[in-house]
């Protein structure tokens, strides 16, 4: 009985000192982690030696020359730059050439994968992710995940804005209210869109936000562009300058939609004969959710 009153004493106070904190004005609150300010970047030979990104970070251009030298028929290697410097790395995707395939977590898929797990497994030679997912469960997807018609985690119609779609033949990206089962075959609740009906849909009042790495996917025809900004970026900003270089591509892209950014952020590409890869992100980190693409 002693000890018991002595814990409900220390309770006690603990509740007081807190409640008058509050009546101070003052709140004690955790602070959110701080966006990555760097991310792996380099070259490996296959099988991939995790000790490979322990060293410092590839430069941006060298990275792009890596990913260039790598690059296979039906897939362009482009570096968008912005005020002069490297700010995004962008591949584009013949879809005639190239399946789509979307790989997550779930009861009846997969218990996460790395991006180098995913190349091995499934023969993909390009890959980007990742979705959404919880800070304190980052193998739990935030919103609608669906592995080959099965879904995985439902759809949240007040979360995320968009769905990326996955076919056999194709990309496609919705409105979150407009979804429903049976649209794609896989599909992912990602946002917001960047770019929308071939305009951007990002306000100016995203640049009073932080600055993060981030992922994107365009829907452009037959034709897709995945790509990883290289530095943390506004998404105001990479919209108005990615828009800016598609058209000097003659490109058409409609849809352009934000994946999980910041430590989820991961780039890579694999040569044709499986030799070796090259990477931006960290590779062995398992993902609630990859988008990957194998050659048909």
């Amino acid at each position: 009985m002693a000890l018991l009153s002595r814990i409900v004493l220390t309770v006690s106070v603990m509740l007081v000192a807190a409640l008058s904190g509050c009546d101070s004005g003052k709140s004690v609150s955790v602070s959110p982690r701080k966006p990555a300010i760097h991310v792996p970047a380099g070259e490996s030979l296959l099988p991939f030696d995790a000790a490979a990104t322990t060293g410092p970070a590839m430069a941006p251009r060298e990275l792009f020359e890596a990913f260039k030298r790598t690059e296979t028929d039906g897939v362009r290697t482009h570096l968008v730059e912005l005020d002069g410097e490297p700010s995004m790395l962008m591949f584009e995707i013949d879809l005639a050439l190239f399946e789509p395939l979307l790989l997550g977590v779930g009861k009846n898929a997969l218990a996460g994968v790395s991006a180098n797990d995913a190349i091995t497994r499934f023969d993909l030679r390009l890959v980007i992710g990742s979705g959404f997912v919880s800070e304190l469960n980052p193998l739990s997807p935030v919103g609608l995940l669906q592995i080959n018609g099965s879904v995985q985690s439902p759809l949240q119609r007040h979360g995320y804005t968009r769905i990326l779609g996955v076919r056999s033949e194709s990309i496609g990206v919705v409105a979150s209210r407009e979804y429903h089962i049976g649209m794609f075959t896989s599909a992912l609740q990602v946002g917001p869109g960047i770019v929308e009906e071939g305009k951007l849909d990002i306000s100016e009042r995203d640049l009073e936000r932080p600055e993060y790495f981030r992922t994107f996917v365009a829907t452009c025809g037959t034709r897709a562009l995945i790509g990883a900004s290289q530095v943390p970026m506004h998404l105001y900003t990479l919209g108005k300058r990615l828009l800016e270089y598609v058209a000097r591509l003659e490109l058409t892209c409609d849809e352009v939609v934000n994946l999980a950014g910041d430590r989820e952020v991961v780039l890579a590409m694999a040569a044709d004969d499986k030799s070796k890869l090259v990477y931006f992100g960290h590779l062995n980190t398992v993902k609630a959710s990859l988008l990957g693409f194998r050659r048909r």
